[in-house]
């Protein structure tokens, strides 16, 4: 062989591996399918030395060993030969947002030691420690806190649309037949698939954010959850690959917003797959009565951020700023002038150490001060009120 030949041979080897590389790297943000081993996750038979496996309720999670602990031991198996359930798998006793198994990572939203940094959605550490005040920092969850000591129903919520016994008036019920079987996660997080690649993209369904009027049937059949994307009233985005662990203005969630004029029945989720559209199916007189215009009569949400005045100031496309996210109507390709405000431009989703889920001190916003931090809290976008 020639030494120009193997030159060639060398070369393209070396040109393969980067390629695969490469596209394994770009593939990552892209994937959400559970790796490692199947005991992570599954118990054959519930049986393990003679004594049950599966644990739930109060207290499952994670401990420093990341082995489960806590809650209640079921004698009785869980569906899918699951060894916990959804606020089990996503809770922690320590304060890392991830806890790490063998070959997958989870990602933490239930921290019962403080959580020493949050993931996009929040952490409903702060709203599980009771209390009216803590009512007011998260969603009261089904196992995680019950029933919000301030409120009956969900704020906002229209009782002539749903009624008050469905799953848009609390999440702090177990699934029954009063809200389609969709309490506590299940109630956001509708169809569940771990072993699919399709959650963080702009073909798949975005967290597993989903309406259920599609298919009132829990668990839904697998044929239901393979083809997910037939029922139309799911929210598009695309991941992080580490939920925001990491973070920065090129390294976040791009989700999906529309500036579309709407309503928050079925329809505006199945036509904008926005997460603000998903917000307004419990919180439906936020999104409805807003106005249509400065003044707003409250908060806008799926609209544009204007390009010009204060707000001006702020351009998320080489600044983003991951206090105050915004969404694009083309999430792919972002573009200033395509910048969406979102719910999630001030809440987080599960919760947050600040009343209202807000994600920051509201009390401390002085307009006119001065002396407030570049991009910070509501200033992050009104940059002219500082």
């Amino acid at each position: 062989m020639s030494t120009t030949t193997r030159r060639i041979i060398t070369s393209s080897i070396v040109f393969s591996a980067i390629f695969f590389f490469v596209l394994s790297a770009l593939e990552l943000p892209l994937s959400a399918k559970v790796t490692g081993p199947c005991a992570n996750c599954h118990t054959m038979h519930n049986s393990q030395n003679g004594s049950p496996v599966a644990r739930t309720g109060t207290g499952t999670g994670w401990n420093g060993s990341n082995q489960l602990a806590g809650g209640t031991v079921q004698t009785t198996p869980l569906g899918t030969l699951l060894t916990t359930d959804c606020v089990g798998c996503h809770t922690s006793t320590g304060s890392a947002p991830i806890v790490s198994l063998a070959g997958n990572d989870v990602p933490i939203v239930y921290n019962m030691t403080a959580p020493s940094t949050t993931l996009a959605g929040g952490n409903f550490h702060w709203v599980a420690q009771g209390g009216a005040e803590n009512h007011k920092k998260g969603h009261n969850v089904f196992n995680i806190a019950p029933q919000d000591l301030n409120l009956n129903s969900a704020p906002g919520a229209n009782p002539a649309a749903c009624g008050d016994s469905t799953c848009h008036t609390t999440l702090a019920v177990s699934p029954g037949t009063n809200n389609y079987d969709r309490g506590g996660c299940q109630g956001c997080h509708v169809f569940t698939y771990h072993h699919e690649n399709n959650n963080n993209t702009m073909s798949g369904v975005y967290r597993y954010l989903k309406g259920h009027g599609s298919s009132p049937t829990f668990p839904p059949l697998p044929s239901a959850r393979r083809n997910i994307t037939s029922f139309p009233d799911y929210v598009k985005g695309i991941g992080d690959s580490d939920w925001e662990y990491t973070k920065s203005a090129a390294d976040h969630n791009f989700y999906n917003g529309s500036n579309a004029v709407y309503t928050s029945n079925g329809a505006g989720l199945t036509n904008q797959k926005t997460v603000s559209a998903f917000c307004a199916g419990c919180h439906s007189v936020f999104h409805d009565e807003m106005g249509s215009g400065s003044p707003w009569l409250r908060h806008p949400s799926d609209k544009f951020l204007p390009q010009t005045g204060e707000y001006g100031g702020y351009n998320p496309v080489t600044s983003y700023s991951t206090e105050a996210p915004v969404a694009w109507t083309n999430p792919a390709t972002p573009a200033r002038a395509e910048a969406v405000v979102m719910c999630l431009s001030c809440h987080r989703a599960h919760g947050s150490d600040q009343p209202d889920m807000l994600r920051w001190d509201y009390s401390a916003m002085n307009a006119g001060n001065g002396g407030a931090a570049a991009g910070k809290g509501c200033f992050t976008c009104h940059t002219g009120k500082d």
